[in-house]
């Protein structure tokens, strides 16, 4: 009787580790994004320009800024790399045809169609390391595109 007492103890126990290991497992990959997260269309507005950014899947991406004053567009072109892994995710943007250095900044996922941007910085010892409310960038996945 003791026996089988213990037997089925080490059953709900087992049972009970394996099903915590298994809730762990879940959630923990579940929250990890991947590049295909950031990849689209990206607008929003920021400091009186409209702001349009779009990630493609082959790491390329495309920056326009409209001033909504004077109605001149500045676009950049590159190659992004952006480390999922890390906290704060860093974003950096190289191989700009419009500048001779690369843009380096952090990025916040904010649900699957919202994402935070904070400033750029030419320098990567100068990427921003927290997000400020003046300076940080909100954009919407434009899902029309």
């Amino acid at each position: 009787m003791l026996l089988k007492s213990v037997k089925n103890i080490t059953i709900i126990l087992v049972l009970s580790i394996l099903v915590f290991i298994l809730s762990i497992t879940v959630v923990f990959y579940s929250e990890v994004p991947r590049q295909e997260d950031i990849c689209g269309i990206w607008k929003g507005e920021h400091h009186r320009k409209e702001l349009l950014f779009r990630f493609n899947s082959d790491g390329t991406c495309i920056l326009s800024f409209k001033d909504n004053i004077s109605g001149s567009t500045r676009v950049l072109n590159g190659n992004f790399e952006v480390s999922f892994n890390k906290k704060p995710i860093p974003l950096t943007i190289r191989n700009i045809l419009q500048l001779n250095h690369p843009l380096h900044t952090i990025i916040k996922l904010m649900g699957e169609d919202s994402i935070k941007i904070a400033h750029f910085a030419p320098l990567w010892r100068l990427r921003p390391i927290s997000f400020d409310s003046n300076t940080s960038m909100n954009l919407r996945r434009d899902n029309e595109n």
